[in-house]
């Protein structure tokens, strides 16, 4: 259950170009959605939808429902995690509240208080999001 990561950043094949940022002092509350990846090192309330890759840093203080392939958390959250793919909660993260995934990695040293269910294999939400294909 424990697991100490030489790369912590080896995620899927999504582009790992970050192209949303909170940065660290700022503030936000309401719904963030964006494709690609987002870094959160600022405080964020409210919900996130991305059919890709989250990190919220050491410093960021994030809380509510996170809908995402892969969440990588290294500061604290408090709420409700969907992921299609996994979760990583790295030291020192502070995770409390209810995860679901396929995928849930805690390393040593993070604190995780909450439930958990595990998920088997879904398809990605981008391949979820895709419109259907016409067949003549």
């Amino acid at each position: 259950m424990f697991l100490r990561r030489s790369d912590p950043f080896d995620l899927p094949s999504v582009s790992h170009e970050i192209t949303v940022v909170l940065q660290k002092g700022c503030h936000l509350e309401g719904r963030l959605q964006f494709e690609g990846t987002a870094r959160i090192d600022g405080h964020f309330k409210g919900e996130i939808f991305t059919p890709d890759i989250l990190l919220i840093g050491e410093e960021a203080q994030v809380s509510g429902s996170i809908e995402a392939d892969v969440v990588v958390i290294s500061g604290h959250f408090t709420g409700e995690i969907f992921a299609t793919q996994r979760v990583e909660i790295q030291a020192p993260a502070v995770v409390r509240g209810t995860i679901q995934a396929a995928i849930l990695q805690i390393e040593e040293g993070a604190v995780f208080d909450g439930k958990t269910k595990m998920l088997g294999p879904l398809p990605s939400l981008r391949a979820q999001r895709q419109p259907p294909s016409v067949v003549d």
